[in-house]
């Protein structure tokens, strides 16, 4: 269920669920990233990871294609809590210019860099009509569909078959490299096709990514496409903390306690120093599994982070489709 403000454009409820299974299944490996799916159609999958150690860079990128290859969307892996250069990317948080927008977080902004190319290649096949799995050979794929819904060689696709719509997104570390994808989209000329056939950007626990001119530029550019989804007290989206530099949200934030999603217009502020704030996190965290204190009011906690929370949030009031129907309007 999603209440929103009429005066804005609305995310959609049933992308809302679909986008949030995506981006916490991410997490997994391909196959079952792919069972989790499967539940809403048919799709082919092309999962890159691209990972530099010395540059404290590990990107992870998967396209969901629907095999009719009208529907694409791009869903970018969050941050693995036992992966320590994703945490090293999420430290590195000295800013750096992006797309003559405004400064952006210098590690976000490198996640999204050393994957563009994939990236671009995967999104013209996609407007061409071709199937994302073959775009690259040697990505890890899902296992390739059935030869009565794939064309006979040596035939191209059908025009039916080219890109009508595209999703971006992504929970934490991912949220914030899907709005800098979308960022980096509307910023260059040559993706003039692409951005007429963008339905929405659904970003899950993003942190924020970029300084009050960044900001501003991006709400111009593409703010009514860009769906941010704050769990309760999730704290990331609070993040980075002010003493780090100062950072704005844009877009259009929906907050829900696991009772769906409501539009929220006061955007949230920085916390102000990470020891802190991570500390009042763990403890918000350790004060539900614990009845005798759950009653103490805590200001955020890691765990509303969980992707299991914004799964569940984005299933009240939304049927269990058999499959995405999307809309083309």
């Amino acid at each position: 269920m999603l209440r929103v403000n009429p005066a804005v454009r609305e995310p959609d409820a049933e992308a809302t669920l679909v986008l949030s299974l995506a981006s916490a299944w991410m997490y997994s490996d391909l196959d079952t990233l792919e069972k989790a799916m499967s539940v809403y159609g048919d799709w082919d999958l092309a999962r890159i990871s691209v990972r530099n150690d010395a540059l404290f860079v590990a990107s992870d990128v998967c396209f969901i294609q629907s095999r009719c290859r009208r529907l694409l969307i791009l869903c970018v892996k969050g941050t693995e809590p036992g992966n320590l250069f994703n945490w090293l990317t999420d430290a590195s948080v000295v800013s750096q210019r992006y797309c003559s927008l405004g400064h952006v977080h210098g590690g976000f902004a490198r996640n999204v860099d050393v994957m563009w190319s994939i990236i671009d290649k995967h999104l013209g096949a996609a407007l061409r009509g071709e199937y994302i799995r073959d775009v690259l050979p040697g990505t890890e794929v899902s296992p390739r569909p059935s030869a009565a819904s794939t064309p006979a060689a040596g035939h191209a696709p059908e025009a039916q078959g080219k890109l009508e719509a595209l999703f971006i997104t992504g929970h934490s570390l991912g949220a914030a490299m899907a709005a800098l994808i979308a960022a980096r989209l509307f910023t260059d000329s040559k993706y003039g096709e692409i951005r007429q056939r963008l339905r929405g950007v659904y970003t899950f626990g993003q942190p924020m990514i970029g300084d009050a001119g960044f900001a501003a530029r991006a709400e111009e550019l593409f703010g009514d496409r860009l769906f941010r989804f704050v769990y309760a007290n999730d704290i990331v989206p609070r993040l980075p903390p002010l003493s780090t530099g100062y950072f704005v949200h844009f877009g259009r934030a929906y907050r829900s306690t696991g009772q769906g999603w409501t539009y929220e217009g006061k955007i949230a502020g920085q916390t102000r120093t990470f020891l802190v704030s991570a500390a009042v996190g763990i403890f918000a965290w350790v004060k539900e599994q614990l009845p005798i204190i759950r009653w103490v009011p805590v200001p955020f906690s890691w765990g509303d982070h969980s992707p299991a929370n914004y799964v569940e949030a984005s299933q009240v009031g939304t049927a269990q489709p058999a499959i995405f129907r999307f809309r083309l309007e």
